[in-house]
């Protein structure tokens, strides 16, 4: 249960729970907080706050209480909570949604404090009012940060930039462990198990562990203290290339040991869903009691930076159909072209979800419209073969059914952010995807931030076509880098749009790991995509 505080309450709230009974040791906030605090989903007038205390410091019926102020002293916090219904239930996390308590456009210090503690202090950011043109939004971008594939010196960049929010892309844990009885320990100090000693993520406290080993990362946690978070899923959330399969109304996950068991994967789904509930902080419909998986949460939702940019925030994964060409591997999930991809019935994002994106985008009146997709939104393609099948490739007629219905609206302000290819490219967004055509917007991709890319990969295989062959074979595409970890950076102006491209070095474990500019373009209705110095 959540106790909304008066001010006043706020002001003695260091008087109140301070105190420790006589003779004990007083606790040090990392043996309270070992994971820090973060923010996400500003609203005009309040974020959601999140902590977890550790499991030896949690007395069952004491309460935590959250407080923010736009003073590092919190000498007149201005919203707050007192929390009273969290423990193992809830795996020890607290989550506190300060909407309605807090000032549009402004900057807000926040705390929990627990058996007399406090934990670190967090730094976040409310919306700008509505009605209001921003002179500028800076977003942080990133994607794909698997544990075990590199350190996470980009995320303490991160923290240092000058940012409004960071805007999450999807896959922030991956399913699998890091149990060096399954796979190579490429880097030193990532290996880890799963409680259940399997190397796929089998149940809740499977999920609950892989969120504490990522949150464990001190990198992580400066960046995620340092800025409000927007988030999204994508696959590895719950299992690789996961699908919703209308046969047996379950999940379907290709690479899962469950994979012919549709009453297991529901029951996971379920589980997965849960454990991203609890350490995700953000503002979603979430039902504990719900039996089915779409009726437990429902994540698409939307975000309005004043009347600068309106950010759509979509879910590609809960409710798409199975991959057209099959569930045999990259040969039919990646690397294949079929009929079924141009399939009417074909839906990256079930009826529900494509309506209220079509209409809504549609409809904004702001000066840019963003959707946010876990997975690549243009064509990628090699002559007649589609390389890209598990993005919007595979769902091409839907697809098309929004790029005409934004036509006919006459939108050439769409922005969309997308993940998943452990890549970073940018590419005009038209009718067709044909040179000539009128943009509708442009596509920016986040790099991932430590997840091989497919340089990486292929390379292995002596198989890499390089970036100048695939941009030749794609020129709706103004650039394509496939061999870069790091993240972006996407500034919006009433007059532009503009990308930057970080490549940070994930094989070393500090938080100057030596990072450079690698792209900066601007986007401006009319003039398509420009690079700049």
């Amino acid at each position: 249960m959540q106790v909304r505080l008066s001010r006043r309450k706020l002001l003695g709230l260091g008087l109140g729970l301070a105190g420790l009974p006589r003779g004990q040791a007083p606790l040090e906030p990392q043996a309270v907080f070992p994971l820090g605090v973060a923010s996400g989903d500003p609203s005009p007038d309040g974020v959601v706050l999140w902590t977890r205390v550790a499991p030896e410091a949690f007395q069952p019926g004491e309460p935590i209480a959250v407080e923010a102020c736009e003073s590092a002293d919190f000498l007149e916090p201005q919203g707050g909570l007192i929390e009273t219904g969290f423990g193992p239930e809830s795996d020890y996390t607290v989550r506190a949604d300060l909407d309605g308590q807090l000032e549009p456009g402004r900057g807000y210090f926040y705390r929990f404090i627990y058996r007399g503690v406090a934990s670190p202090i967090g730094r976040t950011r409310t919306l700008p009012p509505p009605g209001t043109m921003p002179e500028r939004l800076r977003l942080g971008l990133v994607t794909c940060q698997e544990f075990g594939s590199g350190y996470y010196g980009a995320l303490a960049h991160l923290a240092r930039e000058d940012l409004d929010a960071i805007l999450h892309l999807g896959d922030f844990i991956y399913e699998y462990s890091g149990d060096p009885r399954y796979r190579r320990e490429r880097f030193a100090g990532r290996a880890f198990s799963l409680p259940s000693g399997s190397y796929l993520a089998v149940n809740l406290a499977d999920y609950r562990a892989l969120y504490r080993t990522y949150r464990s990362d001190p990198f992580l946690q400066q960046a995620l203290a340092a800025h409000p978070w927007v988030f999204l899923w994508d696959d590895h959330e719950f299992a690789n290339d996961t699908y919703w399969d209308p046969a047996t109304d379950a999940p379907g996950a290709p690479d899962h040991p469950f994979k012919n068991q549709p009453e297991r994967l529901r029951k996971l789904r379920l589980e997965a869903n849960q454990a991203w509930s609890e350490y995700v902080p953000a503002r979603v419909v979430y039902d504990p009691t719900a039996s089915e998986p779409h009726r437990q949460i429902s994540q698409y939702r939307k975000l309005a930076f004043g009347d600068l940019l309106e950010l759509f925030v979509t879910d590609t994964r809960s409710y798409r159909s199975p991959h057209p060409c099959g569930e045999g591997g990259f040969g039919q999930r990646q690397f294949a072209t079929c009929s079924a991809q141009t399939r009417p019935t074909q839906t990256m994002l079930g009826a529900e979800q494509y309506r209220w994106l079509r209409e809504n985008l549609t409809r904004s009146s702001a000066k840019w419209r963003g959707l946010a997709s876990a997975v690549m939104f243009s064509p990628l393609r090699s002559g007649d073969l589609t390389l890209n099948t598990d993005g919007w490739d595979g769902y091409a007629a839907e697809r098309q059914a929004l790029l005409q219905a934004w036509a006919r609206a006459g939108v050439d302000n769409l922005v969309v952010l997308s993940g998943d290819l452990h890549s970073a490219l940018a590419a005009q967004v038209s009718l067709t995807f044909q040179p000539g055509e009128p943009w509708l917007g442009a596509e920016f991709m986040a790099p991932s931030l430590t997840s091989p890319g497919p340089a990486e990969t292929l390379r292995r295989l002596a198989f890499w076509p390089g970036n100048a062959l695939l941009e030749q074979a794609n020129p709706h595409l103004h650039f394509f880098d496939g061999d870069i970890n790091g993240y972006a950076i996407l500034e919006a102006t009433p007059e532009a749009i503009t990308y930057e491209l970080y490549w940070v070095d994930k094989t070393q474990n500090h938080p100057g790991a030596p990072k450079r500019l690698a792209r900066r373009l601007r986007y401006r209705p009319g003039k398509g995509l420009e690079a700049l110095r």
